[in-house]
């Protein structure tokens, strides 16, 4: 865990279903109000903007982010997950100002801890522990990390999950989802159903801690046949004191990645190549990827040199079948075989029969395009390649036309999530790396 301790805002979470709906549907009020008074004021000058013009105001994209923060649970997880999954659907300055939320969250009042820790360990909970620190080191969506001793002498990561995140699940996300659409920030014509679904499950297996306690444990023993487990630290489940709102594990030692990169840029290379390599292990070896690309899932811990890897609420186990269809989707691609790579994307589930050719074609161009490292002979520069911008450009010329276009599985929107968020990195810290070594000895092994 990290040793530096920003500091955070605090508020009280609300946990009743009405009292988050309440929160919801001020939030749609006052955007409702702002864009009135805008538009009387440009109407007053002669002026005649669009509604969208009034609705995408750094004011209104501002208060929607803040006020999925301070709700955290579903509504901030489901921000979090449409920022980074919607794609050319959003506008971009909702994805932006919705990328908020994955580097900030609103921490607990003492008061509400306490309450929280009661109603887990009991009136006398802190007798479990020699000590225990009320400031957090890390918040997020659904839940913030506390620092503690055991009796034992072992330093200790708390995670406490927020009151009222697991019964307001299914509510938050119908309300929030109505909300973004009926300020105009999601197209009514989208069909992100799908995803919605998707994102209803992993949040209903994120919020049981017990149950990510146990895919903690099963990632350690995967980890054993990865070629570069030396270089990488995960941490022990402690069992006896969790339950299904508090995770308790081994506490370890490290800087923020983001952090690390920025200030050690020659580490990059390293760390993304151990990523990279880490990604074509966990889909062709082990068959469970952490899909979650967040940064803050890292930290670097510099005197043992290694990465520190944590939050496995977003491990997601796929099929051997699934798998070897998409390796070999992933195959044609690497090859350059447009042919084959149709072939290969409609068994998985890409098309519809009857789909638009011009949209069968864009999904073709943008799957070739971001296959581009894995056709590249030795390091791939993305600190220099334009590829996102050039997928962006490919994917704005999608139709809208519901009629047209078919949501892809959403076992491949989550492989993608967190492709697509490794590449982003990489960009974003210059790496030079090799992707087409490590892609070929992992689907080698798989073929094997």
């Amino acid at each position: 865990m990290s040793n530096d301790k920003p500091q955070r805002r605090s508020a009280a979470v609300p946990q009743g279903r009405f009292s988050r709906m309440v929160r919801l549907g001020g939030l749609a009020g006052r955007i409702a109000g702002n864009v009135l008074a805008d538009g009387s004021r440009h109407l007053a000058q002669g002026k005649r903007p669009a509604i969208n013009d009034l609705l995408l105001t750094p004011r209104n994209l501002t208060q929607v982010a803040d006020k999925l923060a301070t709700m955290r649970g579903a509504a901030m997880k489901v921000g979090q997950l449409i920022s980074m999954d919607a794609g050319t659907v959003l506008p971009r300055e909702l994805s932006s100002i919705l990328d908020r939320l994955r580097q900030d969250a609103v921490i607990m009042p003492s008061a509400q801890l306490v309450s929280v820790l009661e109603s887990n360990w009991g009136e006398e909970w802190d007798r479990k522990l020699a000590r225990f620190s009320f400031e957090p080191v890390a918040a997020a969506s659904i839940g913030q990390v506390h620092e503690a001793l055991s009796h034992d002498g072992e330093r200790l990561a708390i995670k406490i999950q927020y009151p009222g995140v697991r019964e307001s699940i299914d509510s938050d996300i119908a309300n929030v989802c109505s909300l973004l659409r009926m300020a105009g920030l999601l197209p009514r014509s989208q069909d992100i159903e799908p995803l919605i679904d998707e994102a209803r499950y992993q949040l209903k297996q994120e919020a049981d801690y017990r149950h990510e306690g146990t895919q903690l444990e099963h990632y350690r023993n995967l980890l054993t046949g990865f070629a570069r487990r030396d270089e990488l630290a995960i941490p022990g489940f402690h069992q006896a004191l969790s339950t299904d709102r508090i995770l308790a594990m081994d506490y370890l030692d490290g800087e923020p990645l983001e952090q690390i990169l920025t200030v050690r840029p020659d580490l990059a290379n390293r760390v993304l190549s151990l990523l990279m390599e880490l990604f074509f292990a966990e889909l062709f070896q082990f068959h469970a990827v952490q899909t979650d690309p967040n940064p803050a899932n890292y930290l670097y811990n510099r005197a043992e040199d290694r990465l520190v890897l944590l939050d496995f609420g977003a491990v997601r186990h796929f099929s051997a079948d699934f798998v070897g269809r998409y390796g070999a989707a992933l195959n044609a691609a690497a090859d350059n075989d447009r042919q084959q790579l149709a072939h290969a994307l409609e068994v998985l589930g890409f098309f519809r029969s009857g789909a638009d050719v011009a949209n069968r074609d864009v999904v073709l161009d943008i799957f070739l395009m971001a296959a581009e490292p894995l056709r590249q002979s030795g390091p791939y520069d993305f600190g220099a390649s334009d590829l996102a911008r050039r997928i962006h450009s490919r994917g704005m010329s999608v139709s809208k036309d519901p009629e047209d276009w078919h949501t892809p599985p959403p076992d491949v929107l989550f492989l993608h999530r967190k492709m697509a968020g490794l590449y982003l990195m990489a960009a974003r810290f210059g790496a030079k790396i090799d992707v087409a070594t490590p892609f070929k000895m992992a689907l080698g092994a798989e073929v094997d």
